[in-house]
């Protein structure tokens, strides 16, 4: 399959899409104009000749040109079209092979607000408890609403082990939220899988579509299939996409040969329309249901529409991110570059999902806290109760949930039992590594082994 991919002729390679900061890597530069505009270069030309003679001080040409390829973008009002200046373009190839110096977050920007896709596994802004869909209001204290994508990922990385502070609005909170987070190298691993053995169920999550994902999916629906498995489910929550050919790949390995997967139109009136179909016979057959939620973007999106609209599997969760535009990085030299929206994407069935998501075909939103639980939860965090608590020795047993129900007690605190027990869980594993799947908590994946199980 591999070997077929390469020899087509169209530009996966260079087609990658962006969900906050995650973009692929071409190595070709291509210049082209739109309409004429030697009038407007001529005005450029003579305010640089001005500059250099007349202006008091000693101006920079590499500043000058660099404001105004930035200028240029600016006014495009696409966060997702940037100028990538060499720290800019070094961060990227970075992010790229998996692995920067961050808090691991995706963000993107919508209505001017500067809103979390999802923390990336294990990172610090996980451990912190940041969540998809809160909005980042200030940054080191420095207002962000309005502000372009490319200002606000340099303001929150930085040297490892410096810290940033976010305040954050969350739905369901009248009060903004603090964090301090310690930046860190942030791996990213895109694809963990395992059998739900008491189910005889595989589970496979895709975290993102980067260069080695296909490789990794493949194993996984071999693994499956080497133990006859007949049943799957695919998560792809808070997954915030990545490149384009990895997620045509990874439908591949599902649908039959010349289904249609996805098709991406370019500028109206272009004629640049490309319509991908499945190449190749799939590798796995067997049943499969897809978790999907409102971090699922992208890439996620391209194939969990290829599934639905297929008729491959159902879609279950809710409503995912809607983001569908494709980006393209041309190269202006060795270390410049510029990432340019160049096509929206459609799924199988000609829909455009785009600031819209797609819907799930099972609705299953996650249980929501009462008014008196996110009060008694801020006293939690006021008085680093888990923090007293929670040692790294700390075992989740019967005995530790009735010791922790006891100290929310003495100081005041009334939660329900369960969710006494998944604040418990959920900050003990800051500190050890969490298992791939919870069916204590995990309303989502419980439906789906529910529907899946039952033919539904």
């Amino acid at each position: 399959m591999f070997k077929k991919i390469k020899e087509r002729r169209f530009h996966l390679l260079v087609l990658a899409f962006l969900t906050g900061l995650f973009i692929g890597i071409n190595v070709s530069f291509l210049s082209s104009a739109t309409e004429p505009a030697h009038k407007y270069l001529d005005y450029f030309h003579r305010v640089y000749q001005l500059i250099l003679t007349e202006y008091v001080d000693e101006a920079s040409p590499k500043d000058m040109f660099y404001g105004a390829i930035r200028g240029m973008i600016n006014s495009l009002n696409d966060p997702f079209t940037r100028f990538l200046d060499e720290k800019s373009f070094e961060e990227l190839k970075e992010m790229t092979t998996g692995k920067f110096q961050g808090v691991g977050i995706e963000i993107t920007i919508q209505d001017g607000q500067v809103v979390v896709v999802t923390p990336i596994d294990d990172s610090p802004a996980m451990k912190a408890g940041i969540l998809s869909g809160d909005i980042i209001t200030t940054i080191d204290g420095k207002a962000v609403k309005g502000m372009k994508l490319e200002k606000i990922v340099k303001l929150i990385r930085g040297l490892p082990k410096s810290t940033v502070k976010l305040q954050i609005r969350r739905e369901g909170f009248d009060e903004a939220m603090n964090f301090e987070l310690e930046r860190a190298p942030v791996k990213i691993t895109s694809v963990e899988y395992d059998i739900i053995k008491e189910k005889n169920i595989g589970y496979l999550r895709i975290k993102n579509f980067g260069s080695e994902t296909t490789r990794d999916v493949t194993k996984a629906l071999k693994f499956f299939n080497a133990r006859g498995i007949k049943k799957i489910v695919i998560d792809v929550r808070n997954n915030p996409g990545g490149l384009l050919n990895s997620s045509i790949e990874i439908s591949e390995l599902l649908l039959e040969r010349g289904k249609t997967i996805v098709s991406t139109r370019g500028k109206e009136g272009s004629g640049r329309v490309q319509v991908f179909k499945s190449q190749s016979e799939p590798i796995y057959r067997g049943a499969l249901v897809m978790l999907v939620n409102n971090g699922s973007a992208s890439a996620s999106e391209i194939l969990a529409g290829a599934i639905r609209d297929n008729g491959r599997g159902k879609l279950l969760g809710v409503k995912t991110f809607g983001k569908g535009s494709v980006q393209k990085s041309f190269n202006l030299d060795d270390d410049i570059g510029v990432a340019i929206t160049v096509a929206k994407y459609y799924t199988p069935s000609g829909e455009l999902i785009h600031k819209k998501g797609i819907k799930p075909d099972y609705e299953v939103p996650l249980e929501k806290l009462s008014e008196s639980e996110m009060k008694n939860l801020k006293i939690v965090r006021e008085k680093k109760i888990l923090e007293q608590f929670v040692r790294k020795e700390t075992e989740y047993t019967e005995e530790t949930k009735a010791s922790f129900r006891a100290a929310l007690s003495k100081d005041g605190v009334i939660l329900p039992d369960k969710t006494a027990n998944y604040i418990l869980k959920d900050w003990m594993y800051r500190f050890k590594k969490k298992p791939l799947y919870d069916m204590e908590f995990d309303l989502q994946l419980n439906e789906a082994i529910r529907h899946i199980s039952s033919g539904k």
